[in-house]
């Protein structure tokens, strides 16, 4: 199975699905920061990088590689209509909270933390859903629930949520593509 994985940051995510290769192959990082952290990671891999640009060339090159899925780990852009529509039901994202809470526009990263914490809540988590012309609203495929301490700061809360976000990631794509292996 061949995927392409959108990625804006550092790659923590883009890494783990990379170590975990089995019955599927990462063909493709699409970034669209040149200086972002996952470029140089891809690159140490061998992984072809395409930087996504305003003009959506770049949309060619993802229907060349015809990818199976595409997994969007950190990006932080809005996939275009287009891409949406040609790959409907073969984008997966994942939201650092338990949605439909905290998500949407205005929702991602350290802003989903602050915003959990400012309200008081005593759980937060991760979402694995299925992209779709919203933002934040396709199906659910999956959640992790991950406790918050009264303590927490937006650093601490962001790294306990991030360690349960990528196994179910991991598991739920697997779950979801069929790939039958023990991760």
């Amino acid at each position: 199975m061949r995927i392409v994985i959108f990625a804006s940051g550092s790659g923590s995510t883009f890494s783990y699905f990379a170590q975990h290769q089995k019955g599927y192959s990462i063909v493709a990082l699409f970034c669209n920061v040149k200086t972002a952290g996952v470029v140089l990671k891809a690159k140490a891999l061998d992984i072809p990088v395409v930087y996504v640009d305003k003009d959506r060339q770049w949309k060619k090159e993802l229907d060349r590689l015809a990818p199976d899925y595409i997994l969007l780990a950190g990006y932080l852009n809005i996939v275009p209509e287009d891409v949406v529509e040609a790959y409907s039901g073969r984008i997966l994202n994942i939201h650092p909270s338990l949605l439909p809470k905290y998500g949407g526009k205005f929702f991602y990263g350290e802003r989903v933390h602050r915003a959990v914490l400012e309200a008081g809540e005593n759980e937060t988590g991760s979402t694995v859903h299925l992209v779709d012309k919203g933002i934040d609203t396709g199906r659910i495929l999956g959640q992790v629930r991950v406790p918050v301490y009264k303590d927490d700061t937006v650093e601490t809360l962001s790294t306990r949520v991030q360690a349960a976000e990528k196994p179910l990631y991991l598991k739920e794509f697997l779950r979801y593509g069929g790939i039958k292996c023990e991760h």
